[in-house]
């Protein structure tokens, strides 16, 4: 099974990137998009895990999570990875939690050799590039502001599905850690 730790979006900030997804895809473009209700903020990314390892990616999430206080994040601008001309992922981005967010992906021994940047991925592109049209319209997406207490991190199994890819929840852990 395909395995990642995150942070769950709330039911506002799911709602917000409906509103903005529905927007961004009158633009054209030839865009896969996330479906709202599996959105999250990635913090590790394990990919293909043998089930064996389920028991010790669970003692790691609660060890990082007792070394977590609870803090809070506010989503804000829409953007994309490269740039809004070779928009390849569209995504939200963090205004605010990025420090506790990296600290976090730390003690969960993220080891990708990207730098962290944490965001709540809307959409990827099919193509090479993405139409004026949708340059412009990403362009104009509002910032949203928008605050999300974090108490917990959730493990996700990925499984292929006929639209894509299903999520389902495996494991919880409360963040608890002192300030």
């Amino acid at each position: 099974m395909r395995l990642f730790i995150a942070v769950a979006a709330d039911d506002e900030i799911k709602s917000a990137a409906a509103e903005a997804v529905a927007r961004l895809r009158r633009a054209g473009g030839s865009f896969r998009w996330v479906d709202p209700r599996d959105m999250h903020t990635t913090l590790r990314w394990f990919g293909a895990t043998p089930e064996e390892r389920l028991p010790e990616i669970r003692e790691l999430m609660l060890r990082a999570a007792a070394a977590s206080a609870p803090f809070e994040l506010v989503y804000g601008a829409v953007g994309a990875f490269d740039s809004p001309e070779d928009a390849r992922v569209v995504w939200i981005g963090l205004a605010e939690g990025k420090e506790p967010m990296e600290k976090l992906s730390d003690l969960l021994g993220r080891d990708e050799p990207r730098p962290y940047s944490p965001h709540l991925t809307l959409g990827r592109n099919r193509d090479d590039a993405a139409p004026p049209g949708f340059v412009a319209a990403l362009k104009a997406e509002p910032v949203l502001s928008l605050r999300r207490p974090v108490t917990k991190i959730s493990l996700y199994a990925s499984k292929p599905a006929p639209f894509g890819h299903a999520y389902e929840i495996l494991f919880e852990a409360d963040l608890g850690g002192a300030a």
